[in-house]
């Protein structure tokens, strides 16, 4: 299904290229041993009740914007959440997405390609989460302003606290471009990007244009600034239940005492938080395996984390992350009396194509 697709192969070579910088970069097969021998992995287990914490409110979440779909659903979204992550963590170039909107298409009788187009309004708040994180991590004390940038806060206009207002500038525009689109029409939308794509040859053009209104199709359930507002106020208890998770799991690698002041240690999980999961938009095999570590290690480097630790630190929260919701959607699935491959094969039949939504 994959050997002839350009993105899974992108995806792979994504994955293969930050795997092999984060080993150069951070790993010493000499020291890493002892620094993952010496973790405390207890904090790992209450770690993972916060990670499905998450998901809960992920699921609150998805049932929000489902509303003008379904209705009050008839069945558990919350097993069909875990499920789509299950298949993003399984199969490559975010094909899970299409999972989970194919499978609450089948339990719920709703049309697929809106709720994939629900999906992506949750990923375009989530973004929007994670910069406002970053945001506050740099407001929280400036934190890691100068371990990071040495001099420049001193040479910047307003000091320190006027580069930390600058973190705010990507949030502010990324919501700004979400609240245009999700208050434009449809047609509007359409014809913005039209135009933009005007040196694309047509025949491509036509088929983004039709992806871009399947997904418009999700975005009319985010009609007001409201609305975004809402989404927004959803995603943050979201990210906020999984950066305690990255919490606790940084206290059995002993991180606390290299920052200063407890304010300066959970602003660097926030920021730890912001950079992993934003490198999720980078090309990557299933469960961005490559991206995720690198950019999350390289957080810690930068804000006076040893290399060793750093690495094994985002290799641990991974494996966290990873192992969880894989093994419980697999179960769930078997509960349902489904598979994943009866499931990829009817996202693939169905009229929302897998090849089309990843073009």
């Amino acid at each position: 299904m994959f050997i002839g697709n350009k993105a899974f192969w992108l995806g792979a070579v994504g994955s293969a290229a930050f795997l092999a910088i984060f080993v150069k970069l951070f790993v010493d097969f000499d020291t890493i041993g002892g620094v993952l021998g010496d973790a405390n992995y207890a904090y790992v287990i209450p770690s993972v009740a916060f990670y499905f914490v998450a998901v809960w409110f992920r699921s609150a979440r998805w049932k929000f914007l489902l509303r003008p779909l379904i209705g009050k659903p008839k069945k558990n979204i919350y097993s069909v959440v875990v499920v789509g992550y299950m298949a993003n963590n399984l199969i490559p170039i975010r094909i899970g997405e299409i999972v989970r909107s194919y499978y609450l298409s089948i339990r719920e009788a709703c049309s697929a390609p809106a709720a994939f187009g629900t999906i992506a309004v949750e990923r375009a708040t989530d973004v929007l989460a994670l910069l406002f994180f970053l945001a506050a991590a740099g407001l929280m004390g400036t934190v890691g302003v100068e371990r990071a940038v040495g001099d420049i806060s001193s040479d910047f206009p307003g000091g320190a606290p006027g580069l930390a207002l600058v973190a705010l500038l990507p949030f502010v525009f990324v919501f700004g471009v979400v609240l245009v689109i999700s208050s434009a029409s449809p047609a509007t939308v359409l014809g913005w990007l039209d135009r933009m794509m005007f040196m694309i040859g047509k025949g491509l053009r036509t088929k983004l244009l039709g992806i871009a209104e399947r997904l418009l199709e999700g975005l009319t359930v985010v009609s007001s600034p409201l609305d975004l507002a809402k989404v927004f106020a959803w995603s943050l208890p979201v990210w906020a239940a999984e950066a305690v998770m990255y919490y606790l799991i940084a206290l059995g690698f002993d991180l606390r005492p290299v920052f200063d002041s407890q304010v300066e240690f959970i602003a660097a999980i926030l920021v730890f938080t912001s950079a992993a999961n934003l490198a999720g938009v980078l090309p990557s095999t299933a469960g961005s395996w490559g991206p995720f570590d690198f950019f999350g290690a390289a957080a810690l480097v930068a804000l006076g984390v040893g290399q060793d630790v750093a690495a094994a630190y985002a290799l641990t929260v991974h494996v966290a992350l990873w192992v969880p919701p894989t093994v419980l959607g697999g179960i769930l699935l078997v509960l349902d009396g489904n598979s994943l491959s009866r499931l990829m094969k009817g996202a693939k039949d169905s009229d929302q194509s897998i090849t089309e939504a990843e073009v």
